[in-house]
């Protein structure tokens, strides 16, 4: 007498799939743009180009306000969805072999 196998086709326990992941991969995307920005603002300083100089200081500061905006958002977004959980267990959650394995009894 043979067990059917069970379908490993259920539903991820990630409720916010990507989510982070595109707010970290924005936040290193304005980092980037902060340190090219910051590169310019010493090179308008070397050539004493005090308005140019200004200009990318108001640049960074909009940066810098919605790196912290994501930062926080992504914060309070893993408060709402329990997700502060340790990273062990997440990573056992979210284990590709997850229901991979069948117990089969005579």
């Amino acid at each position: 007498m043979g067990i059917p196998a069970i379908s490993s086709g259920c539903p991820s326990t990630n409720t916010r799939p990507n989510q982070s992941a595109g707010a970290d991969a924005k936040v290193k995307s304005l980092e980037q743009q902060l340190q090219k920005l910051n590169a310019e603002r010493q090179k308008a300083v070397r050539n004493k180009d005090e308005e140019q100089k200004k200009k990318i200081e108001k640049q960074i500061q909009e940066i810098e306000k919605q790196i912290q905006q994501l930062r926080r958002q992504e914060k309070e977004s893993t408060k709402e969805t329990g997700n502060d959980q340790p990273a062990a267990k997440k990573a056992s959650q979210n284990s590709p072999d997850t229901g991979k394995y069948i117990d089969v009894y005579a």
